[in-house]
């Protein structure tokens, strides 16, 4: 009988045939994968994660992690006896008339039986939530154990990458392997050879979404409070919520992974879709409300156990800066992977705090010097007396008081920079440039003012600021949701219909993410020349470009980084060389000198000419030597260690890179620059300035209905 299809093997005779059959079965095993999208995220996540036993390790704490707090939120409620605990009440009455009133753990906490009977129907509602998000987490384990089985065995036996060599190996690396295991193995039946931009669209297809919604000013991430002034707000609880209403639930524009609903593509139901999505959001924002009691509740007990130990030992650790998750968005190129981020965030990371540490707060420190002033005197007699006498630590809320009182002492303490080092903000500015890739024209010339300095601060908050938005998030969520997001759900309905395209093999991507000049380039990031008002791309409507040089950066970084793909546009690939032979002709002296990273930024900023040079900058190489010495070069640091993929291999070559891509990067800003000057071109001055306005009415700074589409 003839066959008629695959057959699945039985686990009894899987080794027996695998032994006798192994060239069919590696040929067959991962031939016409379905949902290429899933298949090659695992392959990205296997990889960075260390492989089959930390992944399973991982996802089994993380369903013991959400048991553990729900057991013990109610043991904290129900199980313990306070009033015997605080010594309001005897413990047992037969032990004081003996004369022992020593407190027992026996005596505290209170049987099983008891603890139930208190239940409460707001205990069960506070539970169910939990219970189903802790089935969701093991049926999470079960299904990392099932499909990472398989991705481990695609590793071992494709890639012929056993599991204790997986460290040895790049991304780079693996994703070349990937690329030829594709001639065997047929994994994609639609194209018969791969690329680097195939595989990353692919793992990126929503982020990429997502990058190009905030490039669009599409989200509502931008808000003017009260009393507080323009504020950038998005959470993680935001971010969830988006990706559930825009990629990833039943109601979602997409029909699977990899396609769009056919609906969306068509422009006389675009006021349809914005009425059902409207209904959607609202829908969803109820739920977030009704839900947001448990969700703060139980976030904040998560955020105590997890930060508690870590602030009771090192109280400055509330003052460190971070990146923000809206920075992480608006930072990020298209195509670029998780861990090619945080790289680049890790670098900047020490500029950019000291950047804004060169800001003195005189009103801030005045207060914090006389705060230590009155919490020294407070704890010496204290700390004198329980040398003396030991038992006035047993006065009620003594310890209380004298760890408050530390606690405020080494806060305050973390706010005074006795040794605060004289530096120029403008070269920390371009130093932080050099790194991250986007920042608004307007702060060109003006790192020194208050303004910037207060705009930066948005995108890199202290850890405080950090965790209070994400203890809030909860709260304020649904009301984004419902105010600001379901509004905008015509332009959403708009964004799909114009900024996606349908690739063969690939299927539909954020246009932007194509990286082709011709359709979504923007000519204030090309060099000048005579011909240029007459290219293509000059002449392209402007709610086809991408907004702050987008693509343009996104297809210098992507093309450096990997050198063997090949552009499809004639003019990406020609716009490329060119910028690499500038770059590589500009830093051509000193070519011999890259890999000493100590001399990376000094190389950098004595050449860039994007905006006056300030009369501080003459000392400039001094003081970015400094801030290599202090870890700008992308070392791990004790500060910035949680903003550091897990794992990412770093070789020479990726550091070369990284200097070529910076180098780019900074000679781009430089082009940008002149073509403003040039043209006088006030416009797309301020469409870059708006990036970081708070003013809602002047968020969407092109139209996202194209022209000539129809209108019903």
């Amino acid at each position: 009988m003839p066959e008629t299809g695959y057959q699945v093997l039985n686990s009894e005779r899987e080794e027996e045939v695998h032994f006798q059959f192994t060239p069919n079965i590696a040929r067959n095993r991962w031939n016409h994968i379905e949902d290429l999208d899933t298949f090659f995220t695992r392959i990205y996540l296997y990889h960075q994660r260390h492989g089959f036993i930390c992944l399973i390790l991982q996802s089994t704490l993380d369903l013991l992690q959400v048991i553990f707090l729900l057991v013990f939120s109610l043991f904290l409620f129900y199980c313990i006896d306070y009033p015997v605990l605080f010594r309001d009440k005897p413990a047992d009455s037969s032990r004081v008339m003996n004369g022992t009133d020593k407190v027992r753990l026996s005596d505290v906490f209170l049987p099983a039986s008891k603890c139930t009977s208190k239940f409460t129907i707001f205990t069960y509602l506070y539970m169910i939530p939990l219970l189903m998000f802790a089935l969701f987490r093991l049926m999470k384990v079960f299904n990392v154990a099932y499909h990472y089985a398989d991705i481990k065995a695609f590793y071992n036996v494709a890639l012929h990458i056993p599991d204790k060599e997986l460290q040895n190996y790049t991304w780079r690396e693996i994703i070349h392997k990937v690329i030829e295991a594709q001639k065997e193995q047929n994994m994609c039946i639609h194209k018969l050879d791969l690329t680097e931009l195939d595989i990353y669209q692919r793992i990126l297809r929503t982020k990429n979404y997502l990058i190009a919604l905030v490039n669009k000013s599409v989200l509502p991430t931008h808000f003017n409070i009260p009393f507080l002034g323009d504020v950038i707000y998005f959470s993680h609880g935001m971010k969830y919520n988006l990706n559930l209403l825009l990629f990833w639930g039943p109601w979602s524009p997409f029909e699977n992974n990899w396609h769009l609903k056919p609906e969306y593509k068509q422009s006389g139901k675009r006021l349809e879709l914005a009425q059902s999505m409207r209904k959607t959001i609202s829908w969803v924002a109820l739920i977030n409300i009704l839900l947001s009691p448990v969700i703060f509740t139980w976030q904040l007990i998560y955020k105590l156990c997890d930060n508690a130990q870590m602030v009771k030992n090192e109280p400055s650790v509330l003052s460190i800066r971070m990146w923000s998750l809206y920075s992480k968005i608006y930072l990020r190129h298209f195509n670029e992977l998780d861990h090619e981020l945080s790289a680049r965030l890790s670098r900047a990371y020490v500029p950019a705090a000291k950047y804004l540490q060169s800001f003195a707060a005189p009103v801030s420190v005045i207060i914090a010097k006389n705060t230590m002033f009155f919490t020294s005197a407070i704890m010496v007699p204290i700390l004198a007396m329980t040398v003396y006498d030991d038992s006035i630590l047993s006065i009620e809320h003594m310890i209380t008081i004298l760890s408050g009182l530390s606690l405020l002492f080494l806060i305050c303490r973390s706010l005074i920079d006795d040794d605060k080092e004289i530096v120029c903000q403008e070269s920390l500015m371009t130093a932080i440039l050099t790194e991250v890739h986007y920042l608004p024209d307007s702060w060109v010339g003006k790192a020194h003012t208050q303004q910037v300095s207060n705009q930066f601060s948005q995108i890199f908050p202290f850890k405080a600021n950090y965790l209070f938005n994400e203890l809030i998030s909860p709260l304020v969520t649904p009301f984004i949701l419902f105010f600001w997001l379901r509004p905008r759900s015509l332009e959403i309905v708009d964004f799909y219909r114009n900024y996606t395209a349908e690739v063969a093999g690939v299927g539909d991507v954020c246009a932007f993410s194509m990286m082709n000049l011709r359709k979504n380039g923007n000519p204030a990031w090309r060099s000048p020349g005579p011909s240029l008002l007459g290219t293509p791309t000059a002449k392209l409507p402007q709610v086809d470009q991408a907004e702050d040089g987008k693509v343009e950066m996104s297809l210098l970084s992507f093309s450096v980084r990997n050198p063997t793909w090949d552009p499809v546009d004639i003019e990406a690939k020609e716009f490329v060389e060119e910028i690499i032979a500038k770059t590589r002709q500009k830093y051509s002296s000193t070519s011999n000198s890259l890999i000493n990273p100590f001399q990376h930024h000094d190389i950098i900023s004595s050449t860039l000419n994007i905006a006056e040079i300030p009369s501080c900058l003459i000392g400039l190489d001094q003081s970015t030597r400094l801030l290599h010495k202090e870890g700008l070069t992308g070392r791990p640091n004790r500060i910035n260690s949680s903003s550091i993929m897990r794992s990412s291999i770093f070789s020479t070559n990726d550091y070369l890179t990284s200097i070529e891509v910076n180098q780019s990067a900074l000679l781009l800003h430089s082009i940008h620059r002149k073509q403003l000057d040039e043209r006088g071109n006030n416009t797309s001055t301020s469409n870059s300035q708006s990036a970081l306005k708070t003013n809602t009415n002047l968020q969407e700074r092109t139209p996202l209905l194209k022209p000539g589409a129809r209108i019903i």
